[in-house]
């Protein structure tokens, strides 16, 4: 069986989310060099690369409401102004990969996915397959994407590779584990202290006090991430939450070895 590693490089970890149109260049670099390391270790290994919007998308997305539509003419010019600026950050993002090496393909879920008031109606993700199966990484992000009863709407990057992770673990021949590196230690109790594992036991108990994103973020922060791999969690695919600032922290995660971080898993 082919192991697949789904990797979230979070919004907030690569881009100033307080500063539009910030990228955190260094911290993009020694994020591809630990995803290097991980190659180096793991030459078999499978990865598929998904970037958050952060500073760029969620700024025009806010803007022009484009979450909940578009309809005139002012919505239509911001949907595609948002696909503009998360092609930018994940321009910039894959320079950073192709300098080290490492052969990514930038794959817009624009041309994979069509939803049907903002629910997921059709996804065609053969070219993330074919990508993989010619030893290339795929490289995703949150963008637009065309909606059949609203015209047009947002899907998030956790949202994005919560599908992709179903996808391929239904196929039978991957073994999959999802990995969400942040600008934070791991998913918060009321006391500030990081919850080690998140289970559909427990979540009820901290619901109220996991919050969303200080900064502009149109795709739900933390609540969102956490019941989008919970429900993912029931298939039997563990999802963490680390600290992407932490030198080495990805690694030890993609490697299966102790992480600090949040584990959300079903028991």
């Amino acid at each position: 069986m082919l192991e697949l590693v789904l990797i979230k490089l979070g919004g907030s970890l690569i881009t100033d989310k307080n500063q539009p149109y910030t990228a955190r260049l260094e911290t993009m670099q020694k994020l591809v060099e630990q995803i290097s390391l991980v190659r180096k270790y793991h030459p078999s290994l499978k990865l598929i690369v998904g970037n958050g919007a952060g500073s760029f998308g969620h700024q025009s997305a806010h803007k022009y409401n484009t979450i909940n539509g578009i309809a005139c003419d002012a919505e239509k010019l911001g949907f595609c102004l948002v696909h503009q600026d998360v092609l930018d950050l994940n321009i910039l993002l894959a320079k950073c990969f192709l300098q080290a090496g490492l052969s990514v393909v930038s794959l817009p879920p624009l041309t994979m996915v069509v939803t049907d008031n903002k629910k997921l109606l059709k996804t065609n993700f053969s070219v993330i397959e074919n990508s993989l199966q010619a030893g290339l990484i795929p490289l995703v992000f949150g963008d637009v994407v065309l909606d059949q009863k609203i015209g047009g709407t947002i899907l998030s990057t956790d949202t994005l590779l919560a599908e992709l992770a179903k996808y391929f673990h239904i196929q039978g021949n991957y073994q999959v584990k999802l990995i969400n590196a942040g600008n934070y230690p791991g998913v918060y109790n009321q006391y500030g202290q990081v919850i080690p594992q998140i289970t559909p036991a427990n979540y009820f108990q901290i619901k109220a006090f996991i919050g969303k994103s200080e900064s502009v973020d149109v795709t739900g922060g933390m609540t969102q991430k956490v019941e989008e791999f919970l429900a993912i969690s029931s298939l039997g695919i563990d999802c963490w939450i680390i600290d992407g600032n932490i030198s080495g922290n990805l690694v030890k995660a993609v490697l299966g070895q102790p992480t600090l971080g949040t584990v959300i898993r079903a028991l």
